[in-house]
């Protein structure tokens, strides 16, 4: 739920600020400079925490020049660990001719991103 601690399990995370709120929590804001795209200058991403809801439910809204992204992880216990689940809602600023690619992109991504952040979960056991 700390968004400070994204350099560590996401490569396109440069850096994050909290700029809102003392703690992970609701209503607290991020500044994060992040790089979608490899080789192009870093972006600011503004991210806000809409629900704080431990252990079981966060709702984030984050923003770049590139669209606003509304993610939702959902946690739930398991016999043998925990279910993430992650949910987006993208509300697109490009032009409609690239929301294939853009789409194609943050999938990957995601997956990527998923399957760092299990490593690093797995590794701090």
């Amino acid at each position: 739920a700390d968004a400070r601690n994204d350099p560590r399990w996401c490569k396109k995370v440069e850096s994050v600020d909290q700029v809102s709120g003392d703690e992970p929590g609701p209503q607290a804001r991020y500044r994060v400079l992040h790089r979608p795209i490899p080789l192009k200058k870093p972006k600011e991403l503004a991210v806000t925490v809409d629900e704080y809801s431990p252990p079981s439910r966060l709702r984030l809204r984050e923003e770049d020049d590139d669209g606003v992204f509304n993610v939702t992880y959902e946690l739930e216990p398991l016999a043998d660990g925990t279910r993430l689940t992650q949910h987006d809602r993208i509300e697109w600023k490009i032009p409609r001719f690239q929301y294939p690619t853009a789409r194609r992109m943050v999938s990957r991504d995601i997956a990527n991103q998923l399957s760092a952040l299990k490593r690093r979960l797995e590794a701090d056991r």
